[in-house]
């Protein structure tokens, strides 16, 4: 009777394996900030941000590849739909976070933890997407695709703990702030396995998919900016070479995780 429970939730285990990656890049980069001097600090930042960087790009591009495979006579309506929906979401994200930023500087509070908790619920945003192309590999009867799927979001994800980090490392100590690492680790992580758990609908949507990556995109695109400012004024400016390195160093550090599993489980 047990093991019929477990085959049964299958679909979440594999969404919480995915995801619970997330806090353990989180702890390793707030370890570390407490150990290095300022100049360090922005340097990973600047590397969270390059790294934030590629996931905006990756969901982005998502979404704009579902859209514009629908740019054709047959598909006229839905493309109109899709593009519309897109449209309204990236507009209405970037609107809904500028106007809770301005409203916690108008009482006083810093944007510091609101940039990362931002972070956290873009990249849980767009974790559910993940989840979802775990359901659907499921819902097709691909195994195979499944295992891909978990192992690659799993590493994947543990890059996106560094970013959440990017913005308040340095500025949390002691075991208050690993606690508060977590939480928001988990903000980003566990909405893998609310993704995978819409295999028990039995319905999977590319329109659904492609709206959560444009809100995801939008959102990590706006927290983003706030770190590689943070970078920025720990390097020196526009002009610092080390900020640019770090940025690209973020990059390969994403691509190369994500490309190094896709390899290995090919």
């Amino acid at each position: 009777m047990a093991h019929l429970y477990l085959q049964a939730l299958l679909p979440i285990t594999y969404g919480l394996l995915a995801g619970v990656t997330v806090p353990i890049g989180a702890l390793a980069m707030y370890w570390l900030g407490g150990r290095i001097s300022g100049r360090a600090i922005g340097l990973l930042q600047g590397m969270a941000g390059g790294i934030l960087a590629y996931i905006a790009l990756e969901a982005g591009g998502e979404a704009a590849r579902y859209v514009e495979g629908l740019a054709k006579p047959s598909t006229a309506g839905d493309f109109l739909l899709a593009a519309t929906l897109t449209t309204l979401a990236l507009t209405l994200t970037y609107m809904a976070l500028s106007s809770v930023e301005r409203w916690a500087r108008r009482i006083g509070r810093s944007s510091t933890p609101l940039t990362a908790l931002i972070m956290a619920l873009a990249l849980g945003i767009h974790n559910v997407g993940e989840g979802l192309a775990i359901a659907a590999g499921f819902l097709a009867g691909a195994m195979a695709s499944v295992v891909l799927y978990t192992v690659g979001f799993a590493v994947h994800n543990a890059t996106e703990g560094f970013a959440i980090v990017g913005p308040i490392i340095g500025e949390l100590a002691g075991a208050g702030g690993a606690m508060h690492i977590v939480g928001l680790s988990l903000v980003a992580g566990l909405p893998t396995a609310l993704g995978a758990s819409i295999y028990y609908a039995g319905v999977y949507s590319e329109m659904l998919i492609a709206v959560l990556n444009t809100v995801a995109a939008a959102s990590i695109v706006y927290a983003m900016l706030h770190v590689n400012l943070h970078a920025l004024s720990r390097l020196g400016g526009v002009a610092s070479p080390s900020f640019w390195l770090s940025i690209t160093l973020g990059v390969v550090i994403a691509f190369a995780t994500e490309s190094i599993t896709l390899f290995a489980v090919a």
